[in-house]
């Protein structure tokens, strides 16, 4: 649409004689109108001339209106009556005295939290009017949302819209529609939507009317299209501080990034916004809340406020508030790093409980009667066993109670610590009739003895493979360049460990395999931003260790059935002579030996059958108890080297270590969002 739009002013539609012009949009021009039969003030909607010359935006705006026409709800704009007339396309609908929201924040300011809560649970009444009859608005914002002087918000422009039901669509494949600063992911993505879609933009309104500005601003409405699929939904506290904690929670929950995990229905969100505006929010599954201000945080917050988006993508929000004194500013930076010096000694508090636990689990394995049995300590010291590993699991369960929310990696890597941790102490080779001390310090003296050991390599190359596939999906390039890093370095320990003890040489195939799924793999590490099922760093690298596993498995399988086979060759040759003289000697002794009947004539006797040969056992028999018997041998040699180099405990340290990333991971990204002031 242009400027050079031709004025009707004055002319009839309808039976509707326009008398001003309101505005103009997207698709059209709106007019004031009084419709001459009903005697009643209206609105006129014509759309541009220019538009009509192509069919699909007159099917665009013909849909508007039988989208809106379908639904009579006091919170929707009602639609009269829509055609062609005089070569021009029109929709006629109800007028509302007021302004849209847009205006009404730009005149007055951020609004008190009831009254924006007041306003989008009209909005929420209509949509869910709209979704109840498969009607997608798809362009929620501030400036479709009339507030007439009897204070109802009704919603408009339904240019956007979309049944559900209806077959013909209007949006070409891979085309995005809506307006990018209240646009959801899934139409940034040009993906499905549905009634969730209309939340996530009533989400972005909240946010708009409460601190006057848009939840993510950008030189052009790609970046904030891109903000809006991959950057965490800002927190309105940050904005304004004075907004209470449920409103934060509300505007997080409607603006989640997947719409499986927003609200679900426009009533959902309106039973919790009622609850919330008349006080009994405890019975709707919230405690109350009061909202302090801190002064010194809150000049610091409002000191760092954004410039405005250009006037290029839409109107811009008004302006920041005014920065604070200096005094201020420097008395919240003072309360920001001490909010920091807090975080720190959580650090601290949660590294101290998760070792001191993962000691007192090696205590308690270390209190059995016989070293390499973890069934020892429960039968000989039940009561050590319990008083020790109930202390440790206290301690974990004081350690998870310091972290924002609960994790199943967390809980993963706390549980297998402890577990190895017991078996560690289990496995301590220390001589017999030793007590649990003196058990647990030769544990501590072994570790310090095998910290280089080659016999803890593979260990090494486990922590390494957990810490890397922890941290390759950070979108920083260099932790993806650590990740990697590490990726190989486990890569190289495992061939190290695997390669020891012969000079057997390595399959070239399994070779030449392993590093094409490294190569692959460092490909997907620093191209993959999140877990997809094929190409992922942490499968292709688990792939390439057991390439490397295979790589000198299978000579050292394929020597021990030559042994086998030279063996068993010896033993059928060995076994064939012995019948074979035997058989000599039985024909001897039936030759020297002559018999007669009672006639006296001699008896021709039958010669006795020859022996069977015995035939070495086949090949792939013998590959097969080869395998067998160089997985038992290698189990043997991990595990004592494992017990006699304590490599379990080494274990079981650097699983608590990776408890500690998660921890610190989660306080600082919690930390990042203000959560913890």
């Amino acid at each position: 649409m242009t400027d050079k739009e031709p004025d009707f002013t004055g002319t009839i539609f309808a039976g509707c004689k326009l008398i001003s012009k309101l505005g103009q949009g997207g698709m059209g021009t709106v007019y004031k109108a009084l419709h001459i039969t009903l005697d009643k003030l209206v609105c006129v909607k014509l759309l541009s001339p220019e538009l009509a010359r192509e069919q699909r935006n007159v099917d665009f705006f013909l849909r508007e209106a039988r989208s809106a026409a379908k639904l009579e709800h006091p919170n929707i704009v009602h639609v009269y009556n829509f055609g062609q007339e005089n070569g021009s396309y029109f929709i006629i609908m109800s007028y509302v005295e007021g302004k849209s929201l847009q205006d009404l924040v730009a005149k007055k300011g951020p609004l008190e939290t009831n009254e924006a809560a007041g306003i989008l649970t009209g909005v929420l009444n209509g949509l869910a009017h709209a979704h109840l009859n498969s009607i997608i608005h798809r362009d929620i914002k501030p400036s479709n949302i009339l507030i007439g002087t009897d204070g109802v918000p009704r919603i408009v422009d339904f240019g956007l819209a979309r049944s559900l039901s209806e077959e013909k669509q209007l949006t070409l494949a891979g085309e995005t529609v809506g307006t990018a600063y209240f646009m959801s992911p899934e139409q940034g993505l040009a993906g499905q939507v549905d009634a969730r879609t209309d939340l996530y933009a009533v989400g972005a309104t909240f946010y708009y009317v409460l601190s006057g500005k848009y939840p993510f601003e950008g030189k052009s409405s790609v970046e904030v299209i891109h903000k809006h699929i991959g950057d965490p939904v800002p927190n309105i506290i940050l904005a304004r501080p004075d907004v209470p904690l449920w409103a934060a929670r509300v505007i997080e929950r409607l603006m989640r990034k997947r719409p499986a995990e927003r609200y679900q229905s426009a009533g959902e969100v309106i039973s919790e916004l009622n609850g919330y505006i008349s006080g009994e929010a405890s019975s709707h599954g919230a405690p109350l809340e009061k909202t302090f201000d801190m002064p010194e945080v809150t000049a610091r917050i409002k000191g760092g406020g954004q410039e405005p988006p250009p006037a290029s993508l839409e109107r811009a929000a008004p302006a920041a508030s005014a920065r604070a004194s200096a005094p201020r500013r420097a008395a919240g930076e003072t309360a920001l790093q001490l909010g920091a010096l807090h975080n720190g000694i959580k650090i601290a508090m949660h590294l101290a409980l998760t070792l001191a636990g993962t000691g007192l689990f090696i205590f308690a394995g270390a209190s059995g009667n016989t070293a390499g049995s973890l069934s020892s300590p429960l039968t000989s010291s039940p009561l050590s066993v319990f008083f020790l590993g109930g202390a440790g699991a206290a301690l974990f369960i004081w350690a998870l109670r310091q972290k924002p929310r609960f994790t199943p990696a967390y809980a993963f890597f706390a549980l297998a610590a402890a577990a190895a941790a017991y078996a560690g102490g289990a496995y301590i080779p220390a001589p017999e009739g030793a007590d649990t001390v003196t058990k647990s310090f030769l544990a501590l003296k072994l570790c310090v003895e095998n910290i280089l050991s080659p016999a803890n390599a593979l260990v090494y190359a486990l922590f390494l493979y957990l810490g890397a596939s922890k941290a390759v999906y950070k979108d920083a390039w260099a932790i993806k360049g650590l990740a990697a890093a590490a990726y190989l370095g486990g890569l190289f320990l495992t061939y190290i460990y695997f390669s020891a003890g012969g000079d057997i040489a390595p399959e070239k195939a399994w070779l030449a395999a392993g590093g094409a799924l490294a190569l692959a793999g460092l490909i997907t590490a620093f191209t993959q931003k999140e877990f997809t099922l094929l190409f992922n760093p942490q499968l292709l690298f688990l792939a390439a260790n057991l390439a490397m596993f295979a790589m000198f498995t299978n000579p050292r399988v394929e020597a021990i059935t030559n042994e086998k086979a030279r063996a068993e060759a010896f033993r059928a040759d060995q076994v064939n002579r012995a019948n074979a003289d035997n058989y000599r000697r039985a024909l001897e002794a039936a030759q020297a030996e002559a018999l007669y009947d009672v006639e006296g004539r001699p008896i021709t006797r039958n010669p006795p059958p020859p022996p069977e040969e015995i035939k070495p056992a086949d090949t792939g028999s013998l590959r097969s108890l080869a395998r067998i018997e160089y997985y038992k041998a290698l189990t043997l040699r991990i595990s004592a080297a494992l017990a006699g180099s304590a490599g379990i405990i080494f274990i079981a340290l650097f699983l608590a270590m990776m408890a500690n990333a998660c921890f610190i991971e989660e306080l600082l990204t919690a930390y990042g969002k203000r959560e913890l002031l």
